[in-house]
């Protein structure tokens, strides 16, 4: 189990508690070649909010390649795009595993998705860690819409 298989453990079980999770994009134990980084993974109680997180992570990261989401199954995979097929299954294997395959060739796209996955997981952690801003409650007593209301002014030295 790799340091960094470890931190994106970690990081997602910050969302709540992982059922089952894939990393690649260590280096290969036999051959020693960079492998293509994508991460796979499932919470036990899956919803709507943690993968807007994850997503949020993804779409604010700088990154050097083109990152998807596959959610046509039920386990979840954060991958470059390049590497998804077309249809209702983008990530379907055996094709994926091809894909994968010819992938690796790339040793500098290897390397870029690996720096990629890095940086997500980074950004993930401080969206994770980050308590989220209460919601404001407007006079109507709704919380979807800003309460614009002008406030009248206090200074710090009037008396009452």
């Amino acid at each position: 189990m790799t340091s960094r298989f470890q931190q994106a453990g970690r990081t997602l079980s910050l969302l709540g508690p992982l059922r089952w999770l894939r990393l690649s994009g260590d280096r290969h134990p036999l051959h020693g070649h960079q492998q293509v980084s994508f991460l796979g993974w499932r919470f036990e109680e899956p919803d709507a909010e943690k993968l807007r997180v994850v997503e949020e992570a993804v779409r604010t990261t700088p990154t050097r390649e083109e990152w998807a989401i596959d959610t046509s199954r039920r386990n979840r995979l954060l991958v470059p795009s390049r590497l998804l097929g077309e249809g209702e299954n983008p990530a379907a294997s055996p094709d994926f595993d091809e894909r994968v395959t010819l992938a690796v060739r790339d040793q500098d796209f290897c390397v870029r998705t690996l720096l990629d996955m890095d940086a997500m997981l980074e950004t993930l952690y401080g969206l994770a860690t980050t308590p989220s801003p209460a919601p404001v409650r407007t006079p109507t007593g709704r919380t979807d819409e800003l309460d614009l209301a002008p406030r009248p002014a206090v200074r710090p030295h009037d008396d009452p």
